[in-house]
């Protein structure tokens, strides 16, 4: 899909002023220094980037890899011990600040990148992403390929078949040092976790407008865990507060109602749950990535993109209803196997 013209002026710019050289084949063989560029503010997204990472640096052990990504997501991806350093971008202090963006920039270029790598969807390409990639000062940028005029030293080809979005970002690395990548999406602070890690099941009630799956029927769903003897703890996040009062007010007897939380904390309480119950959300993918069966309810998005991986997990399309009795089923069967990867 194309940049909208609009958004293009700063990258095209960025990408006139910049002298380009033809690409050196052996840093590319042999990067010492690669910065990947994510600047999405969604957490699902940040989340999937860790098979990429992984990939790289099972590929280039020796290099160091940076990952250039919006603030409120430093601390999480800090536990993706493959990465040198992730390094945050106020990106809203810029508007009353915009002297700290040259500083940024500044700092960013001091790590004299051999490679800078623009990592936006294959579908949904980001200006901002493209910028920083620009102005990174590496000696080699690239990304995914745009319509009209070429902007990256590489451009990777874009696909239109269906595939998971860890494969996704796998893809355009694989493509930008010509060779194929293979990596792990799992955070590993969790690898070693007991294969049984509680009794609680956690139900997230957040998602984004059509995505997420009706609040009465994450409601119905706990007050029928409770009767099996499980233990429930629902989850409401900052994006969705107005469900709060909703939730507490309904809340079924011997459920519990979690607090608002860092992320850092929420990772670790997302973690010690035995099955995780969402709709398409940045939780849901916390979850699986940090090994927890996770049962995901898709309302509107593509399920094979953004399905959960982790053992025991499954994927409910919900272009039909979907009654609470059937999550109900396979929130059972995954509480069964209780298994995570080792």
């Amino acid at each position: 899909m194309p940049f909208a013209n609009s958004k293009m002026i700063v990258p095209l710019i960025s990408s006139a002023l910049r002298r380009r050289n033809p690409v050196d084949r052996e840093v590319i063989q042999n990067p010492e220094r690669i910065l990947l560029v994510k600047q999405s503010e969604r957490l699902g997204n940040i989340v999937l980037m860790n098979s990429a990472i992984s990939g790289l640096a099972a590929a280039f052990p020796d290099a160091r890899i940076d990952l250039l990504l919006p603030a409120a997501f430093t601390e999480m991806m800090s536990n993706n011990k493959r990465l040198n350093k992730a390094i945050p971008i106020a990106k809203r202090e810029f508007f009353y600040k915009p002297w700290t963006l040259a500083a940024v920039i500044s700092s960013i270029r001091k790590n004299r990148y051999n490679v800078a790598i623009n990592c936006s969807d294959v579908n949904s390409h980001s200006a901002t992403e493209a910028a920083y990639t620009l102005l990174s000062g590496a000696k080699i940028t690239a990304g995914w390929e745009t319509s009209g005029r070429r902007v990256f030293d590489i451009e990777v080809k874009r696909y239109s078949d269906s595939v998971h979005a860890t494969e996704m970002y796998l893809r355009l690395l694989s493509g930008v040092f010509g060779r194929q990548l293979e990596g792990n999406p799992y955070f590993e602070k969790n690898l070693h976790r007991p294969a049984l890690a509680g009794n609680g099941v956690g139900i997230n009630c957040g998602g984004r407008g059509s995505k997420r799956w009706p609040l009465k029927n994450f409601v119905d769903l706990g007050s029928m865990l409770t009767r099996t003897g499980m233990e429930v703890e629902f989850i409401v996040g900052p994006d969705e507060r107005g469900l709060r009062p909703i939730l507490q007010r309904n809340l079924p007897d011997k459920c519990r109602l979690l607090p608002e939380m860092p992320l850092a904390r929420l990772m670790d309480v997302i973690g010690a749950f035995r099955v995780f119950v969402s709709s398409d959300t940045g939780p849901m993918h916390v979850a699986w990535c940090l090994g927890v069966p996770t049962i995901a309810v898709f309302t509107d998005s593509e399920v094979e993109k953004f399905r959960p991986l982790s053992p025991g997990s499954v994927a409910i399309s919900a272009e039909s209803d979907v009654s609470p009795e059937s999550v109900l089923a396979h929130v059972l069967e995954a509480y069964a196997l209780g298994e995570v990867p080792a």
